[in-house]
């Protein structure tokens, strides 16, 4: 499609807070291993419909040349000037059939089919199921993401999920290629099924959304998929400089005498300088002490009844601290009991800081200082004041992260306790996400979103989680594509499969590579919690070692013939 070739397509401006911070150069590739052949036509055709709902999911990507033709101004949209273009309705079953055609470059084409008819889905991809993994202990294995998070190359993984997936946001705001692209690979005993999404469309929540409408329209209920509601309306504008509530926040702060927005707990707008020692710091990082190539992804399951246990555990010692606190204080034990707990995903999230700290930690009086970084999201929190609330569904960027308070790395890993350590993530959680926290917190990070704004001061040690569970990712079905199953235009082959999600494969192609970051990937029906982790070689065997107090060590899984059932 030629610049001329656009021409009376829809221009619609990503929200001011899509292109607010670095995840915008993000782009997301999600895989699901599916139990059975599915039918391909079936998927395709139901993805038709899809983007015929959604017609998003077919548009391009593209740097602004002009103001947008909607929207409210684009003071309000953000320092990066992006556009969705969006082909109008007359157009729009042309241009997705055009993007599916057999004869378009398989590189750009929107839905890329792979028949593998005498290969089991295991010849490709070895991956290991939950119910394969001892259900007593946390498991690491060596696993199913590349360390290469630049994708100057695909690894054999993203060959099989996403070898139709861009590599950049170059490849996207220059070639001819719709934003979503999908990858079908049809095997003897089961299909992967990979999508693309650049974060500036989608979060994880809102690829979650895709996933959950295209496989309602496959298994028969397309009824309940409906157009997305208030689409290019930006929600956040009002925080946005020159929004209403940014104008309130800023002319009652100069009545008080203070200059700019309240800095959220944790947060720094970088000077030239601090990004230069920053700079340096983590240069040094990439090139020397911990290259590329030494970078390696690990899956680790942790099972159900382990982190139980453990949950158990720290909030009978929560609850016991506040009846000594009752003892002390005279407040009411029922007030207090009710007050502090920690959950299952406070447990992980615990679990994944003090090990990835292990190596860097030289004992308890290491007084080094980590930051940690750590989402919730804004669809499942209060709206701020002013604001419209997010419509649903959402595809958008909804992530809104908190900033751990910084502390010592030695009494991290050495003092500190794992549910100690979980109480101060939920302690974080609840006070950054009250209602008046989000949206200062919201105006501060809009109105200085052409600064490098980080959580943490360029000497620290730093850590990244993100947590999809919420998404449910396992939960994701296309049993009405199984072939034999009934499905309009199936063939008459009898499928053995169910259609279900075997395996969730996830990667993120960025321009730095990946370091200092886990993933809470989903919840597996085996019973038990996929963590993705990703540190060097070298800390991975300190890991292994485990020559520390208070941690318990990962035990490596090599699969043998017996493993996969």
């Amino acid at each position: 499609m030629t610049a001329s070739g656009f021409q009376g397509w829809d221009r619609v401006p990503p929200s001011v807070f899509d292109v607010s911070g670095k995840e915008r150069e993000t782009i997301v590739l999600y895989g699901f291993v599916l139990d059975g052949r599915l039918n391909a036509d079936v998927l395709k055709e139901s993805w038709k419909k899809l983007c015929l709902k959604w017609p998003v999911l077919t548009g391009r990507l593209r740097k602004c040349t002009a103001g947008p033709s909607k929207g409210t101004g684009e003071e309000l949209r953000g320092a990066v000037q992006w556009e969705y273009r969006i082909p109008p309705t007359h157009e729009l079953v042309k241009v997705i059939e055009t993007d599916m055609a057999d004869s378009r470059p398989q590189n750009l084409r929107s839905v890329l089919v792979e028949e593998k008819p005498e290969e089991k889905v295991r010849d490709s991809y070895d991956f290991i199921q939950g119910s394969s993994l001892p259900q007593d202990r946390p498991t690491a294995h060596f696993g199913t993401r590349p360390g290469d998070t630049k994708a100057r190359t695909r690894s054999k993984n993203m060959l099989l999920f996403a070898s139709n997936a861009p590599l950049s946001l170059d490849h996207l705001f220059k070639e001819d290629r719709p934003m979503v692209t999908t990858k079908i690979t049809r095997f003897e005993d089961a299909t992967t099924i990979g999508i693309a999404l650049p974060h500036v469309l989608c979060d994880a929540a809102g690829a979650s959304e895709v996933m959950k409408a295209w496989s309602a329209i496959v298994n028969g209920h397309e009824d309940e998929v409906q157009p997305l509601p208030k689409f290019g309306q930006d929600c956040f504008a009002p925080l946005a400089p020159g929004g209403q509530q940014a104008k309130e926040e800023s002319t009652r702060r100069a009545e008080q005498g203070q200059k700019g927005f309240q800095v959220p707990p944790g947060w720094y707008a970088y000077t030239l300088w601090d990004t230069i020692r920053f700079g340096m710091g983590f240069a040094w990082d990439l090139f020397w002490t911990r290259p590329e190539s030494k970078i390696e992804g690990r899956d680790i399951f942790l099972p159900t009844a382990w982190l139980e246990k453990v949950k158990k555990t720290a909030n009978e010692e929560i609850v016991q601290a506040q009846k000594q606190k009752t003892s002390r204080t005279g407040e009411a034990e029922s007030k207090v009991e009710a007050e502090e707990w920690v959950s299952t995903s406070d447990i992980v999230a615990a679990f994944a800081i003090q090990h990835m700290c292990v190596p860097d930690a030289r004992g308890p009086n290491d007084k080094r200082l980590l930051s940690f970084l750590y989402p919730s999201n804004l669809r499942w929190l209060p709206t701020p004041a002013g604001c419209d609330p997010l419509p649903s569904p959402y595809l958008h960027n909804g992530a809104f992260t908190i900033s751990l308070p910084e502390q010592p790395i030695g009494s991290l890993v050495h003092t500190l306790t794992l549910p100690e350590v979980a109480l101060q993530i939920r302690r974080a959680l609840v006070a950054q996400t009250q209602p008046e926290a989000i949206r200062q917190g919201l105006i501060w990070r809009l109105a200085n979103r052409n600064k490098l704004l980080t959580f943490f001061r360029p000497f620290n040690f730093w850590l990244v989680g993100t947590n999809w569970r919420a998404m449910k990712l396992y939960d994701t079905s296309f049993e009405g594509a199984l072939e034999g199953g009934g499905a309009a235009g199936a063939s008459s082959e009898v499928s053995t499969g169910t259609g279900r999600t075997l395996k969730v494969w996830a990667h993120v192609i960025m321009d730095i590579p990946l370091r200092n970051s886990f993933g809470i990937v989903a919840d597996d029906p085996a019973g038990g919690v996929w963590l993705g982790m990703t540190l060097s070689k070298d800390q991975w065997r300190q890991l292994e070692e485990g020559k520390w107090s208070g941690l318990e060590a990962l035990k490596l899984y090599e699969p043998g013939p017996a493993s996969h059932p």
